[in-house]
């Protein structure tokens, strides 16, 4: 049941995403062919206006899917567990850590091509001639070289760092879900009740972090250099933290989520 889920998810997503990531395909190549065939190097205005308006909105279509996607996806979820399709999906025989697993895996992976797409697309755009795939890999080096150069920081230190990301990105995910569900306990204006908890709990993730960073400056060891903190034990302290706070959330907005659908789901 878990596939059939995804596989409807992917089904009633991909026609508005699918056609937005590839605009950001189209807009790069009129980017690339606007920086390759010299418009900035001529002495016509209307020409450099021209490349100038091209490559503006190029920058432009990247944050604007990337802004839309996220939106959709929020969106896509709410419509789809609470409101007309609500009533269908759970009036079946499924269940609600399938609904949840479902739309938190299929939405992370649209987030994941759209941040893909982009580097792809920013690398291709500043590429030169065949050095696409080149310029590419010379990226990951290029900072893992300078992460090293700065801190001596290990491989290990620059796995976590990104496995951090990526689960910081999955609570980010939940987040949302769980706002939108601890949305539904209020009787009325629900959306607005969902904007309230989404911001309440942002606060209080801010607070969090405000106290880890009073904590760890009250341990930093007063003949050690502020640069030398952070840029060697403060680097590992660091994805630590991110990683296990936002295990930590994973965990509390996917509980909330399930609490709401499974023991307080009110679709009047």
């Amino acid at each position: 049941m878990l596939g059939k889920l995804m596989k409807y998810e992917w089904k009633a997503t991909w026609k508005l995403l699918l056609p937005m990531n590839l605009f950001i395909v189209v807009m790069s190549l009129f980017s690339y062919a606007t920086i390759q065939m010299s418009f900035f190097d001529s002495d016509n205005a209307v020409v450099i206006l021209t490349g100038t308006f091209i490559i503006m909105a190029y920058i432009l279509s990247l944050v604007v899917v990337s802004i839309v996607t996220m939106i959709f996806l929020v969106y896509r979820a709410y419509k789809s567990v609470y409101g007309d399709e609500g009533y269908l999906l759970h009036t079946l025989p499924v269940d609600k850590h399938h609904i949840i697993i479902a739309k938190s895996v299929v939405s992370l992976a649209w987030v994941l091509i759209n941040i893909l797409l982009i580097y792809l697309s920013i690398v291709f755009v500043l590429s030169t001639q065949m050095e696409f795939m080149k310029n590419v890999f010379d990226g990951f080096n290029t900072y893992i070289e300078l992460v090293n150069d700065y801190a001596d920081i290990g491989a290990f230190d620059v796995i976590m760092t990104l496995i951090a990301g990526f689960v910081a990105l999955i609570a980010k995910i939940l987040k949302f879900g769980a706002c939108i569900s601890l949305g539904q306990l209020s009787s009325n204006h629900k959306v607005l009740a969902s904007f309230g908890f989404y911001y309440g709990i942002y606060f209080i993730q801010n607070i969090f972090n405000m106290m880890y960073l009073v904590v760890m400056e009250l341990m930093v060891d007063t003949t050690v250099s502020t640069a030398t903190m952070s840029a060697s034990a403060g680097v590992a302290s660091t994805w630590a933290f991110d990683l296990i706070a936002n295990l930590i959330y994973c965990v509390v907005f996917y509980i909330a989520t399930w609490y709401v659908m499974e023991k307080k789901l009110n679709l009047e």
